[in-house]
């Protein structure tokens, strides 16, 4: 049989037709839909599958203060309903808790007062509020000098003073005299966020990222040179400190080792678990509760087989006793006290950015995690960890787990009584401080 070549475009047209007929009426592939959105082709799954599609993106952009590379991870996830009718179907766009890396109690997965009736009943422990406990700038100067010379701490000479660990200016500073000591833990990424924002950058914070790269400050070596020109003579760190109002943020250690574990070690790793944390207790895993991991890695901490600028007592590394500070401040009530920063620098037009919980990035703030926490610690560890931090109890005037006042401070309380016993047998300053605290050791 003899077949023409239009009779061969023709037979293959009519195949063609007939193909496509059968695919509009009867849709073999009804088990797959496709949604094109503005970014993204979202592929759902079939209903026998999960009935729920996530997608999540990652932005690791961030250093640590000496300027080495670490993972800040933003989460967003999206969830598209597929059992819907089209005209139903919803998509929604939510911050999840950046902490989450096990199962956790329900009040650590929404933010206050957004989750289920169970997940928004009153804490058995209920954190006082921060306005209560605000305390006067000079009241706690005082304190924390009549400490430092009680204990014999003090050990910079008259007239001298000792370098904090990190010591920052705005590039600006002969507007703003400001000198910031960026203390691991207390709010140290807010507090260059809105040197960012004094130095012109107009940005929404959120936007404002790599905030540990030191090369985005001033150089304080620039005041020394200044301050010379001054004196007629060679500048030590007491005479360039001396104009500039000089800031420290301080923490409760209970709430700042909580706040450096859900940071470096929950956010930073795929399980939660450092591998000396598995000397201590073998049995943890992925699915363990990040109260279980946390008492692991405590033990880590006061044995010191876990060794990070984060997780160190602040008293000595930032030189509490050693330099003339004219705020001590502290991280329980940065939001009450920054005003008085503003007024002193005149800044009062740059608003200071919140904390991670009131910018959205944790559903909870470390605070109210803290007796959850440490209900998962033995007494006899808590006693070591209390030994660990003895000095920044005691020269900063912070609160036990078990004082009402937690986390805050209380200049009230029996210092001898409550931390007595952990500095009886004391030799020498510094004598049980771990000899390094390099921020990659051991983690």
């Amino acid at each position: 049989m003899f077949v023409t070549r239009k009779s061969l475009v023709a037979f293959f047209a009519v195949g063609f037709g007939c193909c496509l007929l059968f695919i509009i009426v009867v849709n073999p592939f009804d088990k797959y839909t496709s949604q094109i959105g503005t970014t993204n082709i979202f592929l759902s799954p079939s209903p026998t599958e999960s009935s729920k599609f996530k997608t999540k993106s990652e932005d690791i952009s961030n250093s640590d203060d000496t300027g080495n590379d670490t993972e800040t991870v933003s989460v967003t996830e999206t969830v598209e309903k597929e059992t819907q009718p089209e005209s139903s179907k919803q998509e929604e766009t939510k911050v999840i808790d950046l902490a989450l890396s096990s199962p956790q109690p329900s009040t650590t997965l929404y933010p206050r007062g957004k989750g289920p009736e169970s997940a928004n009943q009153e804490p058995k422990h209920k954190i006082p509020d921060s306005n209560l406990h605000i305390k006067d700038t000079q009241q706690v100067l005082d304190f924390v000098h009549h400490q430092c010379e009680k204990f014999n701490q003090t050990t910079a000479l008259p007239g001298e003073a000792k370098k904090p660990r990190l010591l920052i200016v705005p590039k600006n500073w002969r507007e703003h005299r400001i000198l910031y000591a960026s203390n691991p833990k207390t709010g140290s990424t807010s507090f260059k966020k809105w040197y960012c924002r004094i130095q012109g950058d107009e940005r929404p914070y959120a936007s404002i990222t790599n905030v540990h790269a030191m090369g985005k400050y001033g150089k304080f070596n620039e005041v020394f040179d200044w301050v010379e020109e001054d004196l007629g003579r060679e500048a030590q760190l007491i005479d360039a400190a001396r104009p500039l109002y000089k800031v420290v943020a301080v923490r409760n250690p209970l709430t700042k080792l909580m706040s450096g574990f859900r940071d470096k070690i929950l956010r930073r790793t795929k399980t939660g678990i450092k591998e000396p944390m598995l000397q201590y207790n073998p049995d943890l895993n992925i699915n363990s509760t990040d109260a279980e991991k946390y008492a692991a890695f405590v033990e880590a901490v006061v044995n010191r087989k876990i060794v990070n600028m984060h997780f160190t007592p602040q008293w000595q590394k930032m030189k509490v006793c050693d330099f003339p500070y004219d705020m001590i401040m502290q991280t329980e009530t940065t939001n009450q006290q920054i005003k008085e920063v503003q007024k002193k620098t005149h800044t009062e037009e740059f608003e200071f950015p919140g904390s991670r919980s009131e910018q959205g990035y944790d559903s909870v703030a470390t605070v109210h995690l803290a007796h959850e926490f440490y209900s998962k610690v033995r007494p006899e560890l808590m006693e070591k960890l209390y030994h660990y931090f003895r000095w920044d109890f005691i020269l900063l005037g912070y609160t036990k787990l078990d004082n009402p006042n937690f986390p805050y401070l209380d200049f009230d309380q029996d210092i001898d009584k409550e931390f007595g016993d952990y500095v009886k047998d004391e030799v020498k300053v510094g004598e049980d401080e771990p000899a390094s605290e390099s921020p990659s050791a051991n983690t």
